[in-house]
């Protein structure tokens, strides 16, 4: 254990750092100097960091409030018209910054000198709007609340049951989503070590976002926010933009899109492992290590290249011939239940492994923490870097009481086993408990995905939950609420406390404190709880003429669907196709094994085995984004082997810009669309026999 000169205590020799920053010396002129290659830290390190208290500050709290309502008017209205949300949250810290920083400009003009604005009350906007833009499309208002009303019901054919019917009003949508969402954040605080230092989840949108503000904020010393530095940001930030404005002048709408289909495989391996390039899977390529990227490869050439072409040899056997799309009776049950099966094993698994190294160390110590929370993270021959030991000392110095979340969490089960069945009278309170059971788990398998891919797996989780409930009440009345309920109680646990997490990884790499993010997401989900349900009343008591009818300004296509597959699902799991249930215990038990060899192997084999969370990816939401990934990868290699130090400083920053330029382009063609104006070409890049068949229909005229 060693004290520096300040006090603070370390069990790491500072010799064996990659770089001896205190022997850098200063260096002048526009030379690469290696601590600000190397570290981020290095620059603040005259920065004061603030307590939690001084993190969270009113005005910070007034902004985000404004701009999340603002904002949740946009993501609303999006999700019930096109079926689609923005990634609106990436820009929250940036129009943060720069309202607080004019504001505080204004001020010092006049001869008022305030707080000054650190980039820990920005991550404080950042976490707080988007926990309330989080209640806007998590909040089920263009489908699993909406279809439970009457409007979606008579768009049914047959009888109407009127047990199955319970329209959206304000009072029980805000009591709905107050407790579900608050059981959310409080479900994964326990584990905030084990997956931001101990497991070093990448959170793309959570690191690029932290890359950003870091950037906005670092002093003006230094090449991380000189000048130089900018004109690299801003070049590839532009250059992501234009490409995306390219894509969309080829898209030719929906029906088209901007791909490139490869001359290789099978037919139906040509339709499923496409590349699109999108900059912003490339960016994330950038930010992922390679154990991410190969993994998700690894799933795509198994999924889309092996297993799927089989099961569509099986059409009319084993699944009718012709299907609906995205139901669970065709093709579309094995890529749902078969990703889920191999999340859900390799998140049991580790659940069981991180309960059981906690009872051995409580056993072996008695003052030591029942879970592995709060572990020393330095070991004496592990050396890290000055950016992490920072980092993680300064995310574990406040810490929250494992008390507070299970205790919380436990209180809020409680009440809402007692209120969602006198909401739902057809959902007993046993169906209640087993979801607050196993919500944890699934939470745990939601939030290590996103930390691996920025992926998520909520439309497969949904419908899953859907199918069981609903099978479990039967055909009685009321089954189709009970489903939906169940769908919507799930899906905002587990969405609130993956984005839980990100907001720790974003608070992890800008020196926030724990408590102001958790007290700031708190905080945005009571807000987005009130807001959301308001405006989504709003929207819909002023547009009455066809609201919700596929003919109108706001179709909510999603929720017609969850309906449909709430209806088919009080049949049971008789739905599912032959062999859905068998292949999917098989590859539970694979990801269990794979799991386990995974922790016994020698560490250089390691490497080898796929990690199953970001394997599983593809399985549900196609091959085209490992592709992209896998570009983004390749270019970090390349540039890596060209100058390491470079790209290893370098490549986050260049893969956040990338992000933020394809996420920007978001706006503009929403408006657009809105607007009903199409992209005039439609591009492709087909296989010579596609193209024949191409060639061959317009010869025709069919």
């Amino acid at each position: 254990m060693k004290v520096n000169g300040e006090g603070e205590k370390s069990n790491l020799d500072h010799n064996d750092w990659s770089l001896n920053y205190n022997n850098l010396k200063e260096e002048t002129g526009n030379e690469e100097k290696p601590h600000e290659l190397h570290s981020v830290e290095f620059l603040f390190k005259d920065k004061e960091i603030l307590p939690w208290q001084s993190q969270l500050t009113l005005r910070a709290l007034v902004v985000s409030c404004a701009m999340g309502a603002f904002l949740s008017i946009f993501v609303i209205k999006m999700d019930l018209m096109f079926a689609m949300v923005p990634p609106v949250n990436l820009f929250a810290g940036f129009f943060g910054f720069l309202f607080i920083s004019t504001w505080t400009k204004l001020l010092s003009a006049v001869g008022f000198m305030g707080q000054p604005f650190t980039r820990q009350e920005n991550v404080v906007i950042q976490v707080c709007v988007n926990a309330i833009i989080t209640m806007a499309f998590s909040g089920g208002f263009a489908n699993y609340l909406f279809a439970m009303s009457d409007i979606v019901v008579k768009q049914m054919p047959g009888p109407v049951n009127p047990k199955d019917i319970k329209n959206p009003s304000f009072g029980w949508m805000v009591v709905f989503l107050l407790l579900s969402s608050s059981a959310g954040l409080f479900t994964l605080l326990p584990f905030r070590k084990f997956m931001i230092i101990d497991k070093k989840l990448t959170f793309p949108t959570g690191s690029a976002s932290a890359n950003f503000i870091n950037s906005f904020h670092a002093p003006r010393r230094g090449k991380l926010n000189g000048r130089r530095q900018t004109r690299k940001l801003n070049k590839f930030f532009s250059i992501s933009f234009l490409w995306s404005i390219f894509q969309w002048l080829y898209s030719g709408g929906d029906s088209c899109g901007f791909h490139y289909f490869p001359t290789f495989g099978f037919k139906a391996f040509q339709r499923s492992f496409y590349f699109d390039f999108h900059s912003s899977y490339i960016g994330m390529g950038m930010m992922c290590p390679f154990a991410i990227t190969y993994s998700q490869l690894l799933g795509a050439i198994l999924s889309s290249g092996i297993l799927w072409p089989y099961i569509q040899t099986k059409s009319g056997d084993w699944y009718p011939a012709k299907v609906t799309p995205r139901t669970l009776d065709g093709p579309q049950a094995y890529k749902v239940f078969i990703s889920l099966s191999i999340v859900i094993g390799d998140g049991a698994y580790h659940l069981v492994k991180i309960i059981f190294i906690g009872l051995f160390k409580h056993k072996n110590n008695d003052n030591s923490s029942a879970l592995p929370v709060a572990a020393n993270p330095f070991h004496e021959k592990t050396p890290v870097s000055y950016d992490e030991e920072v980092r993680t000392s300064t995310f574990l110095k406040d810490q929250i009481p494992k008390r507070v979340a299970i205790g919380g969490y436990v209180a809020i089960a409680i009440i809402s086993l007692v209120v969602f069945p006198f909401i739902f009278p057809r959902l007993k309170w046993y169906q209640v408990l087993t979801l607050y059971l196993i919500s944890p788990l699934l939470g745990l398998c939601r939030a290590y995905v996103t930390g691996l891919t920025d992926m998520s797996l909520s439309s497969a989780l949904a419908r899953t939950t859907i199918l069981i409930f609903c099978s479990w009440t039967g055909k009685s009345s009321g089954s189709v609420l009970v489903g939906l309920a169940a769908c919507g109680l799930l899906t905002l646990l587990t969405n609130v406390a993956s984005n839980l997490m990100e907001s720790f990884k974003l608070g992890y790499m800008t020196l926030s404190s724990p408590k102001s993010l958790f007290l700031s997401q708190l905080i945005g989900t009571l807000v987005g709880c009130f807001v959301s349900p308001y405006i989504f009343l709003y929207i819909k008591n002023h547009n009455p003429n066809g609201f919700g009818t596929p003919d109108s300004m706001f179709p909510a296509y999603y929720a017609t669907g969850q309906r449909v597959a709430a209806m088919r699902a009080t049949n049971g799991f008789s739905t599912l196709p032959k062999h859905c249930l068998s292949f999917s215990l098989a590859f539970f038990f694979a990801a269990i094994l794979i799991s386990l060899l995974r922790d016994w192997m020698p560490k250089k084999w390691k490497s080898l085995v796929p990690i199953l969370m970001a394997f599983a990816v593809p399985f549900n939401l196609g091959a085209y984004l490992s592709i992209d990934m896998c570009v983004g990868y390749l270019v970090f290699y390349l540039w890596r082997r060209k100058n390491k130090a470079q790209a290893e400083a370098l490549a986050p920053f260049v893969g956040s810009a990338l992000m933020f330029g394809d996420a920007l382009w978001w706006f503009p063609s929403t408006v657009l669309r809105m607007r009903n104006v199409i992209a005039p070409l439609c591009m492709r890049f087909l296989s010579r026999e596609m193209s024949a068949q191409v060639e061959t229909c317009l010869s025709s005229g069919s």
